[in-house]
């Protein structure tokens, strides 16, 4: 028999707003016996006024028994103990199995080495005032890709930067 029952306390804290400093998380209690994981990752996101994107992959049933604890520590333990994870971009989350998430960001991880590797290389004359530009290589070489390189032409006290563009944000 599936049960499911949720402390009114849960109800009557997500209709509300809360008077709280924004920072803190919204307190719920909740109470649910073999529920559908994906039943109560909705319910959560609802509490925490999310978009919710969950993955095919994503199955199961919870049983849990929580009383006032913040929303995102109610999910977070969901999903570890279903070896879930999450992704936040903006106002939406996104639930997958941890192995998924992962090889996704080593994914994009290569994928932004073989950008840089392809790229073209550019080169930036930046001119220094108020201190010496031979004193800033070492500040200008710790955020140069690996392929970048600085010089400095002391005469007009310019440094010279050739490395890739990097992306703008939008």
């Amino acid at each position: 028999m599936r049960h499911v029952r949720v402390v009114l306390l849960a109800l009557a804290l997500a209709a509300t707003p809360t008077l709280a400093a924004p920072k803190e998380a919204r307190r719920i209690s909740l109470d649910v016996t073999r529920a559908s994981i994906h039943d109560v990752l909705r319910m959560l996101a609802d509490v925490g006024r999310k978009n919710l994107v969950v993955s095919e992959d994503v199955k199961g049933t919870v049983t849990l028994t929580l009383r006032n604890v913040p929303w995102t520590e109610a999910l977070d333990v969901v999903l570890a103990s279903h070896g879930l994870g999450m992704e936040q971009r903006g106002n939406i989350l996104r639930v997958a199995p941890l192995k998924t998430l992962q090889e996704e960001a080593e994914a994009r991880v290569k994928l932004k080495q073989a950008r840089e590797e392809s790229a073209p290389l550019r080169t930036f004359l930046v001119p220094v005032n108020y201190a010496r530009a031979s004193d800033l290589v070492p500040h200008v070489k710790a955020v140069l890709s690996p392929r970048g390189s600085v010089s400095v032409d002391a005469r007009t006290n310019t440094l010279i930067i050739t490395d890739v563009e990097a992306p703008r944000l939008p």
